[in-house]
């Protein structure tokens, strides 16, 4: 008798919860298109070693004032950024991976990407990947 009870409260609850909350197909290939020609301007901007538009990437955090300060005491347009396909989390925020390669040396970043309150896509946090 207990099966019987516990088969129909189950499925009720599944079909209340949303299993996949975040964002639809569409949604998903919209946000990725974005991300992807901020990664393009970014890359730009990173080869002409334009310093004072690095900035503009960035969300205005306490830890992101400190990346791109360190990122200035480099000559950006010797680097090559390779960026991997972008993972979508929810309307709001994604994920990514980034490869720092100089010479033949090679750095590998994860990276947060959160829409800014302007509307545009903006990298929220950088951690080095070991």
């Amino acid at each position: 008798m207990k099966k019987y009870l516990f088969l129909p409260i189950l499925l009720i609850f599944m079909s209340c919860t949303s299993l996949n909350a975040s964002t639809t197909v569409t949604e998903t290939n919209k946000i990725s298109n974005e991300i992807t020609t901020v990664i393009e301007e970014l890359k730009e901007v990173a080869s002409l070693n334009e310093y004072d538009k690095l900035e503009n990437f960035f969300l205005p955090t306490l830890k992101n004032k400190y990346v791109v300060k360190q990122l200035k005491q480099y000559n950006l347009s010797n680097l090559t950024l390779v960026f991997s396909e972008i993972d979508v989390i929810s309307k709001d925020k994604a994920r990514g991976t980034m490869v720092v390669n100089y010479g033949s040396e090679s750095n590998y970043f994860k990276i947060t990407w959160k829409i800014s309150n302007d509307g545009s896509w903006k990298i929220a946090d950088v951690v080095e990947k070991k």
